[in-house]
């Protein structure tokens, strides 16, 4: 939502408008610090989601951001082998042929 309205601030049709606009932007803004500090705190207090965190953080581009979402969104990342987790994520290859007369030559 702050990117929506970020892109509709210079069109604001007036300076009535570009002022709700602002209000809007600066209270999405204060939201999503608050939420992201909620975040670190709670990745914080966790010994296993903070040990993952400074593992995954200790890769080259791996940002924080990258890292929670990781965390977040694999919670069997660290327990699974790597086949295992390209499989779950969807970035194995896998045939897709069907029977013996898939192949085209």
């Amino acid at each position: 939502m702050i990117g929506i309205e970020a892109n509709r601030l210079p069109y604001a049709a007036d300076k009535r408008l570009a002022k709700t606009i602002d209000r809007h932007l600066a209270f999405l803004e204060k939201e999503l610090a608050a939420v992201d500090a909620d975040i670190d705190t709670d990745v914080r207090a966790s010994p296993g989601w903070r040990e993952k965190e400074d593992l995954l953080a200790s890769v080259p581009g791996v940002v924080p951001v990258t890292a929670r979402t990781l965390i977040a969104e694999l919670p069997e990342l660290g327990s699974l082998d790597r086949r295992k987790l390209a499989a779950l994520v969807g970035v194995a290859p896998f045939n897709r042929d069907s029977g013996a007369g898939a192949a085209i030559e």
